[in-house]
């Protein structure tokens, strides 16, 4: 995104600007202001921090403003008091008009090539063309964005080039425990020896009968706890000398206990992201509530979460200024139809169209079509791991 401007000698507006980010605003008030607005748009989410700036001491307060972020794949503007932004994408030309508006007006564009915002009243310096703005400051009377074509996506190469010389691991040999079977000797000892000190090697005076046992009997098991109840002996056609799975794996829990050690928990799927998919083809993340409408507008703010406003729709009356109203609680997605003059239907997926009551929260799943009429749809989806 550049920015270029015309200075205003009489009657023009602050412009602020950083990578992303750009706020025109109305003459402010107080020095203190103007810094905390600097601070805001040049930092870390600098949109939503500006607006949280000009709107901190109510609507009532609020100075006309034109704010934007984004980028052309996708270009968030917010209009207030009387200035025009005009915007130009793929679909054709589009025109943001805040007089008049007691509120603001609020639309997410695609594609776009780029926007013009005209500040009402402004004189312009005579014989002075349009000037570049990076990230700063400057007193404007017009401002133009501009947008360059989207920067082709780097293809990653298939392989990695790896420098050094790899090591091989060994390979791993894989053993079937149920098909491995020990054989019993041919021969078994019943009755010791008796001890004899004229042996062969000297030694088998200190052995006695020759017991043999199969794994899972050989193997060292620690004695119960007090008060632990005994498993009882399993049943079944176990022949006493095939190593079973089971055996293995108890076998394996009893070494990771007695080291200390415990498995590792399952990772846990991301929460999915929830979008609100508009029949233009632009989407909007459902992270705050959004009203939409044909000019959308908010007197009070419940819980102190300001909400987004999302103007849809063409001038004719089939959607209302303030439509419908979408929030994100505890993973589940409300609708709420605000009395719109024509209501609002709801098509969940395999379902009729069905028609929402006024002012009553509906929830739905993603899949769920919301149509306002005229054409215009919203889509409720998910998304794991979108930004």
């Amino acid at each position: 995104m550049t920015v270029h401007f015309r200075p205003a000698v009489s009657g023009g507006w602050l412009a602020l600007t950083s990578a992303e980010t750009l706020l025109v605003i109305g003459a402010p008030a107080a020095q203190a202001t103007v810094d905390a607005l600097w601070e805001a748009v040049a930092g870390t989410g600098g949109f939503q921090r500006a607006l949280d700036v000009l709107t901190n001491k109510g609507l009532a307060a609020t100075p006309p403003f034109a704010l934007f972020d984004g980028s052309a794949d996708s270009l968030r503007i917010i209009v207030r008091g009387p200035v025009m932004v005009t915007v130009r994408d793929a679909g054709g030309t589009h025109r943001l008009d805040g007089s008049g508006v007691t509120t603001w007006l609020e639309q997410t564009l695609v594609k776009v090539s780029s926007a013009v915002v005209d500040v009402a009243g402004a004189a312009a310096a005579d014989g002075v063309v349009q000037l570049p703005l990076g990230t700063g400051a400057a007193w404007v009377s017009s401002l133009e964005l501009r947008f360059g074509a989207p920067a082709a996506p780097v293809s990653k190469p298939s392989r990695p080039v790896i420098a050094a010389q790899e090591s091989v691991p060994a390979p791993i040999v894989e053993i079937d425990p149920e098909a491995t079977v020990t054989e019993p000797p041919t021969e078994r000892i019943d009755t010791p020896k008796e001890k004899s000190g004229t042996s062969d090697d000297g030694y088998d005076y200190l052995f006695g009968a020759t017991m043999f046992r199969d794994v899972a009997g050989a193997a060292v098991q620690e004695a119960p706890a007090e008060g632990e109840a005994v498993a009882p002996e399993r049943a079944g056609d176990h022949d006493g000398h095939t190593v079973l799975t089971s055996d293995i794996a108890k076998l394996r829990e009893g070494r990771t206990a007695q080291r200390g050690g415990s498995a590792a928990p399952p990772p846990t799927a991301p929460a999915p992201q929830v979008f609100l998919a508009l029949s233009n083809g632009s989407r909007e993340a459902l992270t705050q509530p959004i009203l939409v409408g044909r000019s959308p507008s908010v007197s009070r703010v419940p819980g102190g979460q300001m909400p987004r406003l999302l103007t849809v729709g063409t001038p004719d009356q089939d959607i209302s200024r303030t439509h419908v109203r979408f929030v994100l609680e505890g993973g589940t997605v409300v609708v709420t139809d605000l009395h719109s003059r024509n209501g609002t239907l709801v098509v969940l997926p395999g379902k009729e169209p069905q028609k929402l009551r006024a002012g009553e929260p509906t929830s739905v799943i993603a899949g769920t079509v919301v149509d306002l009429g005229g054409g215009v749809t919203l889509t409720v989806e998910e998304a794991v791991g979108e930004p």
